[in-house]
């Protein structure tokens, strides 16, 4: 069932609101310059939807555009198309809020906001800065093709000006599309609701947009951070204890990787066009030279920063959610977690009474060293691929132990967060015993599991030695991170 245009546009207000509420919450961060933010703001021009007030850097000007279908691309036809018979067209329109803030020399950041992806195939379009999210760089950065020319040349003409005028406006209009709808929103609100001691379950982040609502129905435009935080205190949002965001962009960028505490973004470094394809890295060396160097910084900001809690979120596979685990470790006295199935894992979750029963076969004596291999089976077992692999390899291990979930490897062999501390507490007491048992100076660790279990296995991951992580090539594996014991 289609929605009504009232229904459509209702939605789209929600939207909008939602993003001021995201933005508003910078004003409670002491490392951001922010002061506030204003809604459907004055003397904005067109990019006046969220306007993020700054105490020394110029203002940030939002246009946010929000539809029920996000499926229909953001194309050179919309730039260049006025909406109406007599209007003007969004490049137009973008062009003459540019002309209208920029002034004294100050160039304002501009940014469209909107749930509909980007037309990827224009060739002026596909030349977007995969980091900073401009048109600017790419464009004037190197020798363009003949079809990529035209197109600037055509954007320019509709304007009436210079390309170089027109780059310098690219260079300053950041092109957020494809952005998820209220729901990936909301999980960016979330995250930074708990990382200024906000209540961040869903209810709190709903009251947060209905704040919005409340000033712009009521005539207000501006909300500085009084008054925001009277509002907070009002709606009764306070009451839990700060928690650091830590985003890693392993095999897929995450949309909503702005604003959180720490945001590590890897995806050019792995192989592949495909999340699904990115499995070994183009350097191997940066597995410890780069990667782990840099989620061991992360935990040191984290804590300079004063926080004791960290979620961790992202697109990677379970070799980095380990190490992830390894870096915000137990001995650092930090508290882990991540969202897992829908709900929250956490290392300060009591472990299931009894813990969780976990089988260990008869470890396979391969001779070949003094090194422990350890396979471990929760949602399939690979106990025969990983021996297969060993018995291929020349790794000098003396031992192969398959430790699985008891009955059997399934999707719901650890059910929760209780049952996954009962698992990790009882993986390690196991490797340890194997450990003392061989004298192994190194483990050599294979995974198949959920995320939240390898986070937590690597937070409590210590007494230990050495440990060589893998990568499941499917066939086959890669040796990935090393853990020094």
């Amino acid at each position: 069932m289609s929605l009504s245009a009232a229904g459509a546009a209702l939605q789209g207000h929600d939207y909008q609101h939602l993003f001021a509420w995201y933005h508003a919450l910078r004003a409670l961060n002491p490392a951001e310059d922010v002061t506030g933010v204003a809604v459907e703001a004055e003397g904005a021009g067109n990019v006046d939807d969220v306007v993020v007030r700054r105490r020394t850097a110029p203002d940030e000007h939002y246009q946010v555009k929000y539809s029920v279908d996000g499926r229909h691309p953001i194309d050179q036809a919309w730039w260049l198309t006025p909406a109406t018979r007599n209007g003007k067209s969004p490049l137009q329109r973008f062009w003459d809020s540019w002309q209208l803030l920029t002034r004294d020399g100050r160039r304002p950041p501009m940014g469209l906001y909107t749930n509909r992806p980007l037309d990827v195939s224009d060739p002026v379009l596909a030349l977007q800065d995969g980091r900073t999210g401009t048109l600017g760089p790419r464009l004037r950065g190197g020798r363009l093709s003949a079809d990529a020319a035209r197109g600037l040349e055509r954007w320019a003409n509709h304007l009436g000006v210079a390309q170089a005028e027109l780059l310098d406006m690219l260079d300053h209009l950041v092109l957020l599309t494809g952005q998820a709808g209220w729901m990936g929103l909301a999980t960016s609100v979330s995250d930074r609701m708990a990382a200024v001691g906000l209540r961040s379950d869903a209810l709190a982040v709903e009251q947060g947009a209905q704040a919005i609502h409340a000033w712009v129905t009521e005539g207000r435009r501006e909300v500085d951070r009084q008054a925001l935080v009277a509002e907070i205190a009002r709606r009764g949002l306070r009451g839990e204890a700060r928690q650091a965001t830590v985003v890693v962009q392993g095999i897929d960028r995450d949309p909503w990787a702005a604003g959180v505490t720490v945001s590590l973004d890897w995806v050019d470094l792995f192989e592949g066009d495909h999340p699904r394809a990115r499995r070994q890295l183009r350097d191997p060396s940066h597995w410890n030279a780069r990667l782990l160097p840099e989620l061991e910084a992360a935990e040191r900001h984290v804590r300079a920063l004063g926080f004791d809690r960290v979620l961790v979120r992202g697109h990677m596979r379970l070799p980095a959610w380990f190490a992830a685990g390894v870096a915000f470790g137990d001995t650092r006295n930090v508290r882990v977690g991540c969202v897992q199935g829908g709900q929250r894992w956490g290392s300060d979750v009591s472990e299931a009474p009894g813990g969780l029963a976990v089988d260990v076969t008869s470890p396979v004596e391969l001779g070949a060293g003094d090194e422990l291999a350890v396979g471990l089976s929760v949602t399939n077992d690979l106990s025969e691929d990983v021996l297969a692999y060993l018995q291929d390899s020349v790794l000098p291990v003396g031992r192969f132990v398959a430790i699985a979930t008891s009955p059997a490897p399934s999707r719901t062999a650890i059910p929760d967060a209780a049952a996954a501390m009962g698992w990790a507490l009882a993986v390690r007491q196991v490797v340890l015993d194997q450990v003392r048992a061989t004298g192994a100076r190194r483990v050599h660790l294979f995974l198949s599991g959920p995320a939240g279990g390898a986070l937590l296995l690597g937070h409590l991951w210590n007494r230990l030695p050495s440990t060589q992580l893998y990568e499941d090539l499917s066939p086959g594996y890669a040796p990935a991170f090393l853990i020094q014991g």
